[in-house]
């Protein structure tokens, strides 16, 4: 695939329900010479039923959608933007893994495509304000904005990223690649063929997190309804993440009493689970490998997973296999993979957090960090 790099597309996403596997309303704004060029948005009928929770943060009723098109015939208008250009979004990993389920659910093949993420970027260069929340931003920046409405969040992503432009910033170090999985013909249901009863239930618990957490508020119906399916697939016990977040909610719970701060700390164990490298790596400054037990997993930017590895040797890391008590460091590649069962995320992962909440230190770091760190 080859980028039009005068070419930007920012894009956001609204879902019908908890499991955000569809799509009901997209939002894109382009932008070309770092300057927004164009702006509009669908609404999309997602061929399943609405959760009032979502209803009430978008406003997007059935009624609304029940007479316009469907996802097939709205990718068919904007497929060859999405191949061709540069992708952007706010906290992008969100919207884009809703955007590979909807893709599995009707069965269309996409291969990748590649992306920077205003919050990141955010993040990096803007330390002077209280968060990095688009509406926070908004209000910093004096953007105009309707949260929750699809074309009003893409077209404030858009204007992000021109001041970002405008600053200099050089998005080439922020740009990363995104994998879409090519699911089986005709597949129009579930996310992945092939997965295990507690992989498929543990992939819709990663769904649900997300959905809480993207908007930092943890409502009172959201809790109902996450303590209603813990409770429905209590099979799920002796996995990670369930237990952890089970008993931390039925913790939180105990004095029929959700406190603001055990609301705060919800919301950032979902984001810990849900985005295990964003929230759990370190800024972990100048790196020095000599000694250290260092384990890959996902596919790296940098080139085949071999010659990482070689390189890393070279620098004197003790390369393992898998992840160990005795890991120091676990790298996670830009490119993600097709293979992790979790969306975001696959074993590797799974198991270090897993020994990071029994109190072992090992590093979780995205390939990005990392490489700076080293050059550091």
């Amino acid at each position: 695939m080859e980028k039009t790099a005068e070419k930007i597309v920012a894009f956001d996403v609204e879902t019908p329900n908890h499991r955000n596997d569809r799509i009901c309303a997209i939002g894109i704004t382009l932008i070309e010479d770092g300057q927004i060029s164009d702006t509009f948005s669908y609404i999309v009928n997602p061929e399943c039923e609405f959760d009032a929770q979502n209803v009430r943060l978008h406003g997007i009723r059935p009624e609304d959608a029940a007479g316009v098109p469907a996802f097939p015939d709205i990718w068919e208008k904007l497929r060859e933007l999405f191949r061709t250009c540069l992708v952007a979004a706010h906290n992008a990993n969100f919207d884009l893994c809703v955007l590979r389920k909807t893709l599995a659910a009707y069965g269309i093949a996409e291969s990748l495509l590649y992306y920077v993420d205003t919050l990141q970027i955010a993040q990096r260069v803007d330390k002077n304000v209280e968060n990095h929340k688009l509406s926070t931003l908004c209000k910093h920046f004096c953007i105009p904005l309707e949260p929750h409405d699809a074309g009003s969040d893409s077209y404030a992503c858009a204007k992000l990223l021109c001041l970002f432009l405008e600053a200099g910033v050089d998005l080439g170090k922020f740009t990363r690649a995104f994998r879409f999985e090519a699911p089986a013909s005709g597949a129009r249901e579930g996310y992945r063929a092939g997965l295990s009863q507690s992989s498929s239930a543990l992939l819709t618990l990663n769904g649900i997190l997300s959905g809480i957490a993207c908007d930092d508020v943890l409502a009172e119906a959201e809790v109902g309804y996450l303590q209603a399916w813990l409770d429905e697939n209590i099979a799920l016990k002796g996995n990670y993440p369930y237990d952890k977040i089970y008993s931390t909610l039925t913790g939180a719970l105990a004095d029929g009493v959700l406190t603001a701060k055990e609301s705060q700390d919800m919301l950032s164990l979902f984001k810990r689970v849900t985005d295990p490298v964003g929230e759990n790596a370190c800024d972990c400054g100048a790196l020095d490998l000599e000694g250290k037990n260092v384990c890959l997993t996902g596919e790296f930017d940098f080139g085949p997973k071999e010659e990482v590895a070689g390189k890393l040797a070279a620098l004197g890391a003790q390369i393992q296999n898998s992840v160990t008590g005795k890991t120091d460091i676990l790298v996670v590649g830009g490119q993600g993979s097709a293979a992790w069962s979790a969306g975001n995320y696959g074993n590797k992962v799974k198991k270090a957090l897993e020994m990071k909440e029994k109190g072992a230190d090992i590093l979780i770091v995205a390939e990005a960090g990392f490489f700076a760190a080293l050059k550091d």
